[in-house]
């Protein structure tokens, strides 16, 4: 066996398989597309669900791919294992419904033994299999000639792959046996037979034979188009080939470790004892720095990929991870950030297979540093939460245990530490049943999607012919009906209802790459059929969702017709999203990445990565830059042509969010712009007439969504739209202006009024409205303060000399307004009577409108050791059916039971003293 490098290896697996007819397709991002069953890609299978299940068709039948996939449902393994990592690359080679178990198994063997790959001992591999699974037995056996004691039969749990309904299969493992120095119990053998944790054994390669579908209840068919999914982890085979105790050894960790140990005086040392004995001081030293290896890498790239720190679902884990490392770095000593210095490891280590890490590495050590900082403060406060708690409570109960790891990031494993260091206990059962409650109720929180979907019989075997020739027709004559199905029915004919119909060529676009489908008509002189919806099937053919009105049959001509208006208007705002996006990595930077988007006829929104929140100056240049760039009549240039072309000569943006075949298409506006694109746009930038950016939001850390609209006709509708909403939400105010305007008037408040009446509706203007409306807004504030204050001044003068009984030393003030009051202006008059009167009891009650009746009390400071006020209203709110509260001076309430008011004012005193 030769020693390799890791890189060598991840480029020997594409050669071999490349050299099988398999497609390369390029890794996919760490992020999920369309797909809300997956927090983060966790697998080599999960970016092609879609081809497995039938809903696409695969660029070719053999594909070979190395996906980098996170998995966190329990990162407090890693640095304590010898393979458990956030961060794998899984090496996969698939069939769609191409080649199948001879073929599989004989690949596997052939690169795993041949001295022209990896060349591994044959001696050393043994191979589990289904119990049940005759075939694979046989192809193992007798094919490739290993002896029985070399095949362990597993039963469902070990050998058998499924999750809920859809396609599932047997599968088989090859696994490589490392010696006896791994196998301390001397268990052999027994380790497999018995599906024993060990580290003699290693998991190599997995290989399932997808070839039934589970209905959801248990119930197993025969899939129409049997697949093959190979999984084998890379850093596995690279630990057995360069031969470390563990994949921490190997040179895709140990350089980071390295750069470790410069920032500290501790070494990493990796004897297989240490291995072995996990109380050793040293084994605590090795599994900080392996946690720190670990997550610096599974965030570098999540952090490129367009997921930054954050409070929810992937934010959340990044900041987990980072937090972590952060507290494994001070374990060793490191007490500033230091993690953003080993980014540029990571790059140099990955960098060669993931090019496009290379220009994100000045904006992901950004993000780490940021939130490394802000954490080591918050570290300080929690650990000031841990001393104020173990002082009052002499202990760490499961609350406080969560509640420190939950919002201050610390680990059960640190928290524990501390506590044995104060000789307090900590409730880590409980805290772990809080962890679970929690962990729980976040998956439920996520959509109950299984991973695929059921096979389509219809979908899997649908190999009819239709060409797409909407990128230069509107309109078809004679377009031929070859295919058409109805609730999951092939049928020959639809008369009258819904269904699906394929043409053998179409004008009409299908729904992908964000742009929304064609509409519009088919007709013949047997039928009007509404074409209400365009998918693309799994052989790119166009699935034409329609409503006929008569009776349409198999081989029947129509006559085709898109809506013009929606793609006329629909391609401007295509190509306008190709220039947004231009424009915003102008303005904000190229990490600025688009990660989704939609466009159809009347709008369209971009989804793009970015850390920092986008200003109104932000917007105002990006605006401009596309602007400049429709002004100056770029003509659009279509390009097919290669992926690695197309990224490599026109360095055209790609998305790792997509899935390209052999031959990509290239949507070229000069020096501009340039992406890889399947939809439809205008010939010339001019033609987009004008842009204008309508909203932005965040979509959660690190990502904000960007809306705008394009066209000179729909961005007019739009402002005098929005300017008649505008000025419709000042009519209330101008209202209320015009009635109170004889007791004060305000000239400013008239002039911006006139201004903002008199305002052309236009898209210059539309900036002016707002900013006038705000100023109109604050103005209009200050005028009713000063309005108050003087109808305030107009009531103390109004009722300065209301009449008071005396009932012995009491000054007694109850009085029904005779005119509504506003509170403040009630309050006002209670502190004026009060100022002016010892030993006073004042209430004054205004229910003038029975449905918003009112009252305050107020009781002089002398008197609030016998009376006070919020007793009373207290009584007055039973009484009178109210609501209210305040202090023993002052306090106010409304009521509903106006009639009972009488009772109230023959006898107050009673009420006050109750």
């Amino acid at each position: 066996m030769k020693k390799i490098t890791s890189n060598q290896i991840r480029a020997m697996w594409i050669e071999f398989f490349k050299s099988k007819n398999h497609f390369e397709l390029a890794p996919c991002s760490l992020i999920p597309i369309d797909d809300d069953s997956l927090l983060w890609i966790n697998s080599g299978v999960a970016t092609l669900k879609p081809y497995f299940d039938g809903r696409k068709t695969p660029p070719a039948p053999r594909l070979v791919n190395s996906q980098k996939s996170i998995r966190t449902n329990d990162i407090e393994n890693v640095g304590y294992t010898a393979r458990h990592h956030t961060l794998f690359e899984m090496l996969g080679n698939f069939s769609i419904g191409d080649y199948f178990k001879p073929e599989a198994i004989a690949f596997a063997w052939e690169f795993l033994t041949s001295k022209e790959w990896i060349g591994f001992d044959p001696e050393k591999l043994y191979i589990t299999i289904y119990k049940e699974d005759k075939e694979a037995y046989d192809i193992w056996h007798n094919s490739i000639g290993i002896p029985d004691e070399k095949i362990i039969l597993g039963d469902k749990d070990t050998n058998f792959w499924e999750i809920g309904a859809g396609p599932c299969g047997p599968n088989t493992e090859i696994f490589y046996d490392r010696g006896e120095k791994y196998d301390p119990l001397n268990l052999g053998i027994k380790l497999l037979q018995e599906d024993i944790e060990n580290d003699r054994y290693l998991e190599v390669w997995n290989i399932v034979f997808s070839q039934f579908n589970n209905n959801g209840a248990g119930e197993y068919s025969e899939l129409p188009r049997k697949n093959i999914d190979t999984g084998a982890g890379l850093e596995r085979i690279v630990s057995i080939v360069q031969e470390t105790p563990t994949n921490f050894e190997t040179d895709l960790f140990m350089p980071l470790i390295k750069k470790v140990e410069e920032l500290i005086n501790h070494r990493y040392q990796y004897d297989i004892n240490n291995f072995f004995v996990p109380k050793d001081d040293q084994t605590k030293i090795n599994t900080a720095f392996k946690v720190i290896a670990d997550h610096i890498r599974a965030v570098t790239f999540a952090v490129a990929d367009g997921a930054f720190p954050g409070n929810k679902d992937r934010g959340y884990v990044i900041r987990r991870l980072i937090r972590r490392a952060s507290l494994y770095g001070k374990k060793l000593g490191l007490n500033q950030a230091f993690l953003y210095l080993l980014v540029d490891v990571v790059i140099e280590i990955m960098g060669d297979f993931y090019h496009y890490l290379i220009p994100k590495a000045e904006v992901v050590k950004k993000a780490i540093f940021d939130e490394e900082e802000k954490f080591l403060k918050t570290l300080e406060q929690g650990s000031k939460l841990f001393n104020e708690v173990k002082d009052k409570y002499h202990q760490i109960s499961k609350e406080h245990a969560f509640r420190l790891f939950e919002s201050y990031g610390f680990p059960i494993e640190l928290i524990e530490e501390e506590a044995n260091d104060a000789n307090i206990s900590v409730d880590v059962k409980g805290f772990y049943e809080l962890l679970d409650k929690a962990r729980t109720l976040s998956r439920t929180n996520r959509k109950d999607v299984k991973a695929m979907q059921l096979q389509s019989e219809i979908f899997t075997t649908l190999d009819v012919n239709s060409t797409f020739v909407g990128y230069d027709q509107d309109e078809v004559e004679g377009a031929k009906v070859v295919f058409m199905f109805a609730n999951d029915i092939v049928v020959n004919e639809l008369t009258d209802c819904e269904g699906y119909i394929i043409l053998d060529q179409t004008p009409f676009y299908a729904e992908k790459g964000g742009q929304a489908s064609d509409s519009g008509l088919m007709t013949n002189d047997k039928a009007t059929i509404q074409v209400i919806d365009v998918q693309q099937g799994p052989n790119k053919q166009h699935l034409h969702y329609v409503k006929v009105t008569g009776t349409v049959k198999l081989n029947d001509l129509v006559n085709a017709t898109i809506d013009r208006d929606k793609r006329f208007y629909t391609r401007k705002n295509h190509s306008g999203t190709h220039l947004l996006h231009a424009a915003l990595r102008e303005v904000l930077g190229n990490h600025a990445m688009q990660i989704g988007s939609y466009n159809d006829e009347e709008r369209l929104r971009i989804d793009i990565s970015h850390n920092q929140p986008i200003s109104a100056n932000d917007l105002q240049l990006v605006e401009q830059s596309v602007q400049n760039a429709i002004l100056a009549q770029i003509p659009c240039e279509v390009i097919y042509t290669d992926l690695k072309t197309a990224l490599e000569e026109h360095h055209a943006l790609a998305f790792f969010t997509e899935k390209y075949d052999a031959t990509v298409r290239i949507i070229k506006f000069g020096h501009y712009s340039c992406e890889l694109c399947g939809g439809t746009h205008v010939t010339n930038s001019v033609e987009v007439e004008d842009l204008l950016v309508t909203g932005v939001e965040s979509k959660g850390a690190g990502t904000f969504r960007v809306h705008a609209i394009t066209s000179h006709k729909t961005i007019a509708a739009y402002v005098n739209d929005q300017f008649q909403k505008e000025i419709q939400s000042l009519s209330n105010y101008f209202d209320k202006y015009n009635q109170e305007k004889n007791l004060l008037n305000d000239e400013q408040l008239v002039a911006l009024a006139e201004k903002i009446n008199n305002l052309a509706a236009n898209k210059n203007n539309f900036d002016v409205l707002k900013n006038l409306a705000g100023l109109y807004k604050e103005q209009f504030k200050q005028w009713q303060k000063e309005l108050e204050e003087l109808k305030i001044k107009t009531v103390l003068t109004k009722y300065h000399a209301l009449p008071i009984t005396t009932i012995g030393d009491i000054n007694l003030l109850v009085y029904q307004t005779p005119e509504e009051l506003s509170i403040p202006a009630l309050k006002m008059l209670i502190d004026d009577y009060k100022a002016r009167f010892n030993k006073i009891i004042a209430c004054l009650i205004d229910d003038n409108n029975p449905q918003q009746a009112k009252l305050v009390v107020g009781v002089s400071h002398d008197l609030t050791e016998q009376y006070q006020a919020n007793k009373i209203v207290k009584n007055l709110c039973q009484l009178l059916e109210g609501n209210g509260g305040g202090n023993a001076g002052l306090a106010q309430c409304g009521f509903k039971n106006v009639p009972a008011l009488a009772e109230f004012l023959a006898n107050p005193m009673a009420v006050f003293e109750q």
